[in-house]
């Protein structure tokens, strides 16, 4: 688990682009497509990686020196720690990507003063929703179409400790 490099527009793309398959593999191909513009999705990117902009981070699983996944993390105004995008390619899944990229985002997060850990996804993104409540996390909000799962923040999240801050 790394922080994506800034500087390498190639990783840039490689998250946009992944942004994208995840808008498509829950929203379907029209819908996923049209939601947002590559440039919007490079500029998403890109707000996490600045810090004049938000308090965010976007760190990437690599196996075989290839990117096979990442997370995005951002503390949010109001304490919370969103994950805001997680994606892991089909041919590494099933093999603990998801989890570490979980994990290395609690700890990343959880380096901030944060009250919560959050993420927000549509209703049928059964396989998100199933790792995160796998790690304690809950509805705590929902409408027809998005779920928000949430769990209180402890000191060294990811890390297996216990403490609330």
């Amino acid at each position: 688990m790394r922080l994506v490099r800034p500087v390498e527009d190639h990783e840039i793309e490689l998250v946009a682009e992944r942004m994208r398959a995840t808008l498509v593999e829950v929203l379907g191909e029209a819908r996923g497509q049209a939601m947002y513009t590559m440039d919007w999705l490079r500029d998403r990117v890109r707000f996490h990686l600045d810090p004049r902009r938000s308090t965010g981070a976007v760190l990437v699983a690599e196996e075989a020196g290839a990117v096979v996944g990442h997370t995005i993390v951002r503390v949010e105004s109001d304490g919370t720690g969103l994950f805001s995008t997680t994606y892991v390619v089909p041919a590494a899944r099933r093999r603990g990507v998801a989890q570490a990229l979980l994990l290395a985002g609690e700890a990343w997060l959880s380096a901030h003063p944060i009250r919560e850990l959050a993420t927000c996804t549509a209703r049928d993104n059964g396989r998100l929703i199933g790792l995160f409540r796998a790690h304690g996390y809950e509805e705590t909000d929902a409408t027809d179409e998005m779920v928000r799962l949430g769990k209180p923040a402890t000191r060294g999240a990811g890390d297996g400790t216990d403490r609330q801050r």
